[in-house]
């Protein structure tokens, strides 16, 4: 079915948000999901989506009004109704979270760089965790454009095919079991993956026998279970037993899969930003501490580097309860701009799109502070 024939007959639904909370071109393909397509002629994304608590994918449809703050969205295919969806996607967007009140409440008053900074409508998305664990296995010595390419593979050559829109085919996220049955180490490596194979592989088979033994079928319900009475360091112990997956990865699937806000994944953006912008580096009281806190966790002595974890917990010290959404802003920042699919196949890379509200109102507040400035210089001469 061509979307260019059918369009008129989908009924978009609208949900009311200020793209400074909200930019769809800041954050659908930024580093965070990597299975969103851009439409240039119709300035659209697309992807396939479970809405809800159902196990089928459907496509779901995204636009930004940004004269009038409106997101419109829409589905294609069985996914209850537009009320499943709305609520849905406010739960993906983290839409309880205000990026207004974290920058003016939160981050400005203990980090004087967010006072030079403003709400672009970068959040962090509550995503999949299968799909987020796999997908940053891949981001191993990676970039965005590779990533997206590796993912959209995955899902072409082992997914389900779910529909073609308008020449564009989308596919299910292949489930644990669908690589083991379907993909191969070999397969894997013929498509590009190099050594990423073998991790991908050998995770999928974990993941299937620790469901297994758990009598659970969902890959999502699974990961989501591992959270349950349990502490950051020991989710993030049970993440790392699986074979390519180190600090960063499990941190990222701790941060956007599992909702574990505080986590701040300290990749080599996040490293030159601590040491570059904040001087933190550890000293060798500093590693002592956190060698004995690894004791008794052997996974995490083993694969942890305790230079990167002290920044992790400086960053976290600083930033707050929110520090993984504070690491998502200054990333966003140091990278410049996103990269992802395109209706035409091809991989684009973009510049940041700076919301010009909200770069105003930080202009704004930089000169109020000159003014106020030289206020006091005039009143200090005048004493």
């Amino acid at each position: 079915m061509s979307w260019l024939k059918s369009k008129m007959s989908y009924k978009f639904g609208k949900l009311a948000i200020n793209k400074s909370e909200l930019c769809l071109a800041n954050v659908l393909q930024a580093g965070q999901s990597f299975r969103w397509i851009w439409d240039e002629k119709l300035n659209q994304y697309s992807t396939t989506m479970k809405i809800g608590q159902q196990e089928k994918y459907s496509v779901v449809i995204l636009r930004q009004d940004e004269e009038n703050e409106i997101l419109e969205f829409v589905a294609v295919g069985d996914c209850g109704n537009q009320d499943a969806l709305k609520t849905h996607l406010m739960k993906y967007f983290r839409l309880d979270v205000s990026l207004k009140h974290l920058f003016d409440n939160v981050w400005i008053p203990s980090d004087k760089a967010f006072a030079k900074l403003s709400p672009q409508g970068i959040r962090i998305l509550a995503q999949e965790p299968w799909e987020t664990l796999i997908s940053f296995i891949c981001s191993s010595n990676n970039n965005i454009s590779r990533i997206t390419r590796m993912c959209n593979s995955l899902c072409s050559n082992f997914g389900n095919l779910i529909t073609t829109i308008d020449g564009v085919a989308y596919h299910s996220f292949p489930t644990s079991e669908e690589l083991t049955s379907r993909a191969t180490e070999a397969k894997l490596r013929e498509l590009g993956f190099g050594y990423r194979a073998k991790y991908i592989i050998e995770t999928a088979r974990k993941l299937v026998n620790d469901k297994a033994e758990a009598n659970i079928t969902s890959d999502t319900t699974y990961l989501q279970s591992i959270c349950k009475d349990a502490q950051y360091e020991d989710v993030r112990e049970h993440l790392m037993s699986y074979n390519g997956v180190g600090p960063k990865v499990a941190d990222c699937v701790c941060l956007m899969g599992l909702h574990m806000d505080g986590i701040v994944p300290v990749d080599v953006h996040v490293s030159r930003i601590a040491k570059r912008d904040y001087q933190i580096s550890a000293n060798k009281n500093h590693l002592k501490e956190l060698r004995t806190k690894y004791n008794a966790l052997p996974i995490s002595r083993k694969k942890i580097n305790l230079e990167l974890d002290h920044i992790r917990l400086m960053l976290f010290k600083k930033w707050g309860s929110y520090a993984g959404w504070a690491q998502g802003v200054l990333f966003s920042k140091e990278i410049g701009g996103t990269s992802g699919s395109t209706t035409t196949g091809t991989i684009k890379k973009r510049k940041w799109d700076m919301i010009k509200e909200t770069e105003a109102i930080v202009t704004k507040q930089m000169k109020l502070k000159v003014e106020l400035s030289d206020l006091h210089i005039k009143e200090a001469k005048i004493d």
